[in-house]
Order: structure tokens, then sequence, then C-alpha cells
């Protein structure tokens, strides 16, 4: 979800007193199935449903297509949660058609 979520651009500065109540920033939106993403729907904005944990790697992901590792230059320093979740979101992209 993270990544497809991220994909959408949504970025809660550009987001308007006015927009928060029908986007379910800080409670549910008024509107059912406010947010349709893949086959499940959601009232709450999706930017408030993913971790933080999430985002910073999403973020590493990037970094990690252009070969920068966060522990060095060789696959033996990173962890296996890192190595993970790299392959789940590398399997998210191209899903996604990326």
């Amino acid at each position: 979800m993270a990544v497809s979520v991220l994909k959408t651009g949504l970025n809660c500065h550009d987001c308007q007193d006015n927009q928060k109540e029908e986007r379910g920033c800080l409670k549910d939106s008024k509107i059912p199935g406010r947010w349709q993403i893949g086959n499940d729907a959601y009232q709450r904005c999706p930017i408030k449903l993913i971790t933080q944990e999430s985002q910073e790697y999403v973020f590493a992901y990037k970094l990690f297509k252009e070969g920068i590792l966060p522990n060095g230059n060789c696959w033996g320093n990173e962890t296996m949660k890192f190595l993970m979740a790299m392959q789940i979101i590398s399997s998210e992209v191209e899903k996604d058609g990326r």
C-alpha cells in the first residue's frame, strides 16, 4: 500500500484546511470509499495509514535502485529486514507497472 500511496503525490503540507475533512485527514471522511487503493477502500487519508518506517523504506528503495546501500557497498553488510523490505517494494513497484 505504501508504494501506491506515495506514488499519488499526496502531501500533507499541500492539504488546505477545507480539504482535511473531505479527505479524512483528522477523522474518517464522510464520503464513503473516499480513497480507493487497489481493491481496498479507505475513509482516512492514505498518508495517515502509512507508518514512518514504511515511508523510510520506500525512500531507501530509491537509493537502493541507484546502488547506494545504507551500510556500505556490499550485500553482506545489510540486515535481512532491509533486504526483505527492498524485495517487497520492488515487487509492488513491478505490479504497478513502474
